[in-house]
């Protein structure tokens, strides 16, 4: 009888198993790119009318005065100096904890698609070419979710989403979660190719797809601040055992496949205040093979106290490096879903250059911060 049991209760297993696999969102593919800090566009992600419904839900928002200019806020600088405009830069309504809530438009319509980012960031947390648990906990700022309005003319800067919360200063180490992986749902039905307001995003030309010890976007904890080799992903260990930092890569061990981590710098040091230039604690082998992912060149998160805002302007224009000019554009079609890492993938907005709004849900998803982890150690 309970070899009966068993039996069954494996068929039923293995039943739910294909329901969800046949249920999915996700290819391997998306998977994959998603897990090497790759771009995976999804098309048709939402039903037309929830799209309308949504769009609706924004425009009436804005009608309402509940979205606010939000450009990309240079660390160097206070938000009253930063000079953000409607018409310039991007507004956003943050909903955050109270994205479903009945006081303001139409929190059903909300409420239908948050329930649906839910279903996908479980589906994220357990995809084992994914391994991010903690994605599936709830909490009031676990998990981020908004409206992007962008009028004719406005645009947004090259940058990431997540950086290492040692190269944040006074902001670092705050919050006991962090940025794990981006999303967008595009809302402009119709939208073509002229009316510009594309996201550029900036993915490796080149990732071995193969290499067990491939880890990008962090390891154990540690976020990922640049490249080694064009390919390699180098990290940063800011908890070391003489209290200060050091940059380290992750490599194959032996023929049993066991992995370690090769520290890359010369010596450990103090993370200086922005900017910060990596490559200087670097030794002199590995400097002109080194890439960090955010400078103040191409970061106003990066950037210098002592630079002009036409300074920064000037250097986010430049091309970092010839892996610069291999991008990938996506339209923001309605129902167009994009995911990508929140630490890896460097992307920006082009130009609105129609004469209509471009509208988007965006957000991120959150995962435990290294911090929080190292509290949660047993003693």
């Amino acid at each position: 009888m309970k070899i009966i049991l068993n039996l069954l209760l494996l068929v039923v297993s293995k039943s739910d198993a294909l329901i969800q696999q046949q249920n999915s969102v996700f290819t391997s593919s998306d998977i994959d790119k998603i897990s090497k800090g790759g771009v995976a566009v999804i098309h048709d992600f939402l039903s037309p009318s929830l799209i309308t419904r949504l769009r609706e839900d924004a425009q009436n928002l804005f009608e309402q005065g509940n979205f606010q200019p939000d450009g990309l806020t240079n660390t160097a600088k206070s938000k009253t100096e930063q000079g953000f405009t409607g018409k310039a830069d991007r507004q956003t309504f943050r909903g955050g904890a109270d994205w479903e809530s009945k006081d303001v438009g139409d929190w059903k319509a909300r409420k239908e698609f948050s329930d649906q980012m839910t279903l996908l960031r479980n589906e994220l947390a357990v995809t084992l070419t994914l391994p991010r648990p903690t994605l599936q906990k709830e909490g009031i700022r676990r998990h981020e979710m908004t409206y992007n309005w962008y009028e004719p003319g406005a645009k947004l800067g090259r940058h990431l989403d997540e950086h290492h919360e040692e190269t944040k200063g006074s902001k670092g180490w705050l919050l006991p979660t962090r940025r794990s992986v981006t999303w967008l749902v595009y809302l402009n039905h119709n939208w073509e190719e002229h009316e510009g307001g594309a996201l550029r995003t900036f993915p490796r030309e080149h990732i071995p797809t193969t290499s067990s010890s491939m880890v990008l976007g962090a390891h154990e904890g540690n976020l990922q601040v640049g490249w080694l080799h064009d390919v390699e992903p180098v990290y940063l260990d800011c908890f070391r055992e003489s209290g200060q930092s050091a940059l380290y890569r992750i490599i194959n061990d032996g023929n049993d496949n066991s992995i370690r981590r090769d520290v890359l710098t010369k010596y450990d040091f103090d993370v200086p205040r922005q900017p910060i230039e990596f490559v200087k604690f670097l030794p002199e082998q590995y400097q002109n093979k080194f890439e960090q992912i955010s400078t103040a060149r191409l970061d106003p998160r990066f950037a210098s106290p002592d630079n002009t805002e036409e300074e920064c302007e000037a250097a986010r224009s430049l091309l970092a490096d010839k892996n610069e000019t291999y991008h990938l554009d996506v339209l923001p079609k309605a129902g167009t879903l994009v995911l990508f890492d929140s630490v890896t993938l460097p992307h920006l907005v082009q130009e609105v250059t129609s004469k209509r709004q471009r509208i988007a849900a965006t957000g991120w998803f959150h995962e435990d911060s290294q911090f929080f982890l190292e509290q949660q150690e047993p003693m």
